[in-house]
This record gives C-alpha cells, structure tokens and sequence, in this order.
C-alpha cells in the first residue's frame, strides 16, 4: 500500500507539473503524422514499436529528474524507504509511457482502425511492446545518478556499445585486427549482446504476433526475466549507496 500511494504521488506531481502534455502531443503528432493512412495491423505495430521506446527515454528521463532532487530526502526520511522510492518512480514513469499508447491505440480503433487487427491480435502485440517499456524504463533508472555512481554507469554504457559494435566495426577495419582479437571482440559481441535479444525479439513479435512456435512463450519469459533481473540489480545499488542529489 505504501508502494501504491507514493506511486500515486509521484504520479499526480508529474500530472500537475504539465510535464505529460509533451506525451499527449506526441501521441497526437504520431497518430497524425504516420497513422491516418491506411495500414495493416504490421505497420501499426512497427509505429508503435518506435514510438514507444522514444516517449520511454523522454517520460523517465523526466521521471528521474523529479526523483534527483534535495526534496527525496524529505520522502525517504517519512519512511518510504529506498526500495518504495525507486519503484515508485519507475511505475508511475511505466504507467505514463503506456497510458500514452493506450490513448494512440484508442484513437486510431477510432479513427483508423486496421481492417486485419482484431481485440486479441491487439493484445497479443500489446504484451511484448508493455515489457519492452519496462526493460527500457529499468535500464535508464538503473544508469541514473540516483542509483549508480559515474564509473559505473560509464562501465555499463561502454559494454552496450561494444554490443553493438558490429555495426560500425567491420569489413577493412576489423580484417585489419589481428585474428585474436577479431575472435575476441566476437565472443565479447555475442556474449554482451544475448541480453539485448528478448528486446529485439520482443519488437518482431509484436510485429508478427506470432504465438504459434514456442520461441515466443519463451521470449516473453526471458523479457519479463530480464526486466526483474535490472529491477533487481537497480534496487541493490540504491540499496548500497549514500544518495547524492544532482543539485547539491
């Protein structure tokens, strides 16, 4: 209960400060711009699979900037406790990221609904898209200021981008790498990019939603594993860290 009501909290500040009139107009500016033609169920869900990711970075971006301020110290000596208090931020952020898809779901059923999309097909997409919020929303609370410090989130930015590293190194500059280190930044490649598969998967499963082979049952399980194993680790950090506001 103390979870709940400080997630209503947080919620009804960000509600007051005006902040979610950027993601009514970006609902607005997506469905106008990209939505009123007519589609199918695929390119609706390929949309929304981008806009969805995009208005996560803005929304708990901003969720965390309310949550790095001298007045948590207020919140966290009442009792809320460490734990409350990042949850909290990241449900109330969750909640506004997919309020905003449920008011773009609302409008185009409205407006221009897909003539192949049905109330199942739609929650069928629905469900890998949620977890891809919460996995995003998870990552950016854990890389915040409030949970871990400097090094470390220079750390965990540096192996994501090794990750993907195979986008920019290759062809002449990685044949120019000796073969040690070729294998190497491979191995390294396919080991730090296995997490970020659920995500990727998670996007073409909405796209598809296609539930007919096991792989997808099992991709939902390794999202929402993922998602409780950032949790987790976020909450851990907080946990063990002296909370240092960005403003003092």
């Amino acid at each position: 209960m103390r979870l709940l009501r400080f997630t209503g909290f947080t919620l009804l500040e960000y509600l007051r400060s005006g902040r979610v009139a950027i993601e009514i107009i970006a609902v607005m500016a997506t469905y106008f711009v990209f939505l009123r033609r007519p589609m199918d169920a695929e390119y609706f869900f390929s949309v929304a699979g981008i806009f969805t990711p995009v208005l996560t970075l803005y929304t708990m971006a901003a969720f965390i900037g309310l949550g790095d301020r001298p007045q948590g110290y207020v919140l966290l000596s009442r009792g809320v406790g460490r734990a409350t208090f990042l949850l909290g931020i990241f449900l109330a952020a969750c909640t506004i990221v997919a309020g905003a898809y449920g008011l773009l779901c609302l409008t185009v059923a409205l407006l221009n609904r897909p003539i192949d999309l049905d109330l199942l097909g739609w929650l069928l997409g629905t469900l890998p898209l949620l977890l891809n919020i919460g996995l995003l929303a998870a990552l950016m609370l854990m890389l915040s200021p409030l949970v871990f410090p400097t090094s470390w989130r220079l750390v965990v930015l540096g192996l994501i981008a090794l990750a993907f590293s195979s986008n920019f190194i290759g062809g002449t500059l990685l044949q120019a790498l000796p073969e040690t280190l070729r294998s190497l930044l491979r191995a390294l490649q396919a080991l730090l990019g296995g997490p970020l598969v659920p995500a990727f998967y998670g996007f073409q499963l909405a796209v598809t939603r296609d539930y007919s082979t096991p792989t997808a049952y099992a991709n939902l399980l390794a999202q929402a594993s993922l998602l409780v194993s950032l949790l987790g680790l976020a909450l851990y950090a907080f946990s063990r860290r002296d909370l240092i506001f960005s403003s003092q």
